[in-house]
């Protein structure tokens, strides 16, 4: 292999690693229990919030409520990255719940008017148990993204959803009447 197209391959990896969550990021872990202090104005006790004094969004309690029929205790709500991902600045926030199996996560978009056709396609990467994942609002490429663990993208009234395992995508979507994105 020519040492051109190491180093053009080695760029692409890199580029994409930069905007892919890893398992070490705040929303991945499950909190420590909170030593104190008083919740943020409106949040639900025992809840932490990252950062602390971040503000609480109205669909917040709907979201925590799917959390907890489905037995999912939130325990962090946290500040998303991704509120430009359908192409404006919309409320997000990133929820990780404590689960039997260790924590879930998701991260929500709110969607405060209706936003049109959202779809998401995704695709085998050329890189093995990875994907590509890209987004079009009414027709139009928004976002693209690799990914090299699973997410499960759902879309509804009011919310467009990130889940980064299965029983997160079933509590939302049945807590929040949720439909996985179509392609």
């Amino acid at each position: 292999m020519s040492d051109r197209l190491v180093v053009a391959l080695l760029a692409i990896v890199l580029a994409g690693a930069s905007c892919v969550p890893t398992e070490t990021s705040a929303y991945r872990r499950t909190p420590a229990p909170t030593s104190g202090g008083a919740p943020a104005s409106g949040a639900t006790a025992g809840i932490q919030r990252d950062p602390a004094d971040l503000p609480v969004l109205p669909g917040e309690s709907a979201v925590i409520s799917a959390f907890a029929r489905a037995g999912m205790p939130v325990r962090m709500i946290g500040a998303s990255k991704f509120e430009g991902m359908l192409g404006l600045m919309r409320p997000a926030r990133i929820f990780t719940a404590a689960t039997t199996w260790g924590a879930g996560g998701a991260d929500v978009l709110f969607l405060d008017e209706p936003i049109g056709d959202v779809r998401v396609c995704t695709m085998p990467s050329w890189i093995p148990r990875w994907t590509i994942n890209t987004i079009f609002v009414n027709g139009r490429q928004v976002d693209r993204s690799e990914a090299g663990q699973l997410v499960l993208f759902l879309v509804g009234h009011g919310y467009f959803v990130q889940a980064w395992d299965e029983r997160t995508s079933d509590a939302l979507r049945q807590g929040l009447g949720l439909d996985a994105a179509r392609c």
